[in-house]
């Protein structure tokens, strides 16, 4: 199955991390930031400097350090209490984007839609 996700075109909307709470589990969204830290070797911290969120790592190569700025993949799951789990699918380096141009036209993009 995971040969599968390789093939498959994956459309996942683009979201700032303050914009999570409108979002459905079992949807698949971008989420872009930097990496905060690790908590343990499962998880991650990655912040957008809109919040934080704990992503689950476990399975997906992550050559990353804390600091980078990556995109990764994110399917929303349940978890047993009914909150939303974030399970990385896979993540794309953006150390030579500018994230604050990013962050401005998030916002208009957003703005426009809305």
């Amino acid at each position: 199955m995971e040969g599968e996700r390789d093939t498959q075109k994956i459309s996942a909307k683009q979201v700032m991390i303050k914009d999570l709470e409108k979002m459905e589990i079992g949807s698949e969204i971008q989420i872009m930031g930097f990496v905060k830290g690790n908590i343990g070797e499962e998880t991650i911290i990655l912040d957008d400097r809109t919040g934080e969120i704990t992503i689950n790592i476990k399975g997906v190569k992550f050559p990353f350090k804390t600091g980078d700025l990556v995109n990764v993949f994110v399917k929303i799951n349940p978890t047993m209490d009914g909150e939303k789990k974030f399970e990385a699918i896979f993540f794309q380096d953006m150390t030579n984007l500018n994230f604050d141009h990013f962050q401005k036209l998030y916002e208009m993009k957003k703005e426009l839609i809305e």
